[in-house]
């Protein structure tokens, strides 16, 4: 668990406290800042039947571990340097790309399925960028939090974080999924829907297998996307009871 937990961040344990604050202090709610080998682009006029002018990006992060989480990052002329105003015709796979932005989430009401991505404000090549996957949000618990134990013993907690929408023109939320480990699994675990709370963590993806017809076993291979916590703690004075 040890080397899971230090994949999550860049931060320590202080400078992810040390971050908090400063988002705090300046009013920022939801941050992101990720460096990573583009795995490939698309030019699309919409994101899950929402219209969006602009591009679709695989990028892949690595973990000290070694292992890769490819993070999905939505972005518009306006997010690029002016010298790549056609970046997203002129990057080519497995260059190294810097990104900064905010996590959102949306439903595909055809499909069912949930995206979560990186909604890029700025988005650019660089030759040899420091290794990053840094996500900083404050929000409030969507929903009644979910413990549960995995078949080698790790403790998880499964909560939903509410944060602005940021795509559609009138006032909408969006809900992060975010996972928490061990002991901040425990502590989450007691939390309740519509406490505040505020956490650094990384964008993670995992693939799955989900049966997608019962009655002949028929599986389809899935990715997931989430927040894998680092630090969470839920803001004094605003516990809710059930």
């Amino acid at each position: 668990m040890k080397k899971e937990q230090a994949d999550n961040s860049r931060f320590p344990g202080d400078e992810c406290a040390e971050v908090l604050r400063y988002m705090e202090e300046r009013g920022i709610d939801n941050a992101v800042a990720l460096s990573g080998r583009l795995k490939g682009v698309e030019e699309v006029s919409d994101l899950c039947g929402l219209r969006f002018e602009g591009y679709l990006a695989k990028v892949e992060t690595a973990r000290t571990s070694g292992t890769t989480d490819e993070v999905l990052v939505a972005f518009t002329d306006a997010a690029m340097p002016r010298e790549d105003d056609v970046a997203g015709f002129e990057m080519p796979p497995g260059c190294h790309v810097l990104a900064s932005g905010k996590v959102q989430t949306l439903k595909d009401f055809r499909s069912g399925r949930v995206t979560v991505f990186v909604l890029a404000d700025f988005l650019a090549m660089a030759k040899s960028p420091m290794a990053q996957n840094d996500v900083v949000l404050r929000g409030v618990i969507a929903n009644k939090p979910t413990h549960r134990e995995t078949p080698r013993g790790k403790r998880i907690t499964d909560i939903m974080v509410m944060v602005k929408g940021e795509i559609a023109k009138k006032p909408s939320f969006c809900f992060i999924p975010c996972v928490c480990w061990q002991e901040q699994a425990d502590e989450a675990a007691g939390w309740h829907e519509g406490d505040a709370v505020e956490l650094v963590g990384r964008y993670q993806s995992r693939r799955y297998e989900k049966v997608v017809d019962i009655e002949s076993g028929e599986r389809e291979t899935r990715t997931a996307r989430e927040i894998s916590v680092r630090m969470i703690g839920r803001k004094e004075g605003t516990e809710n009871e059930d």
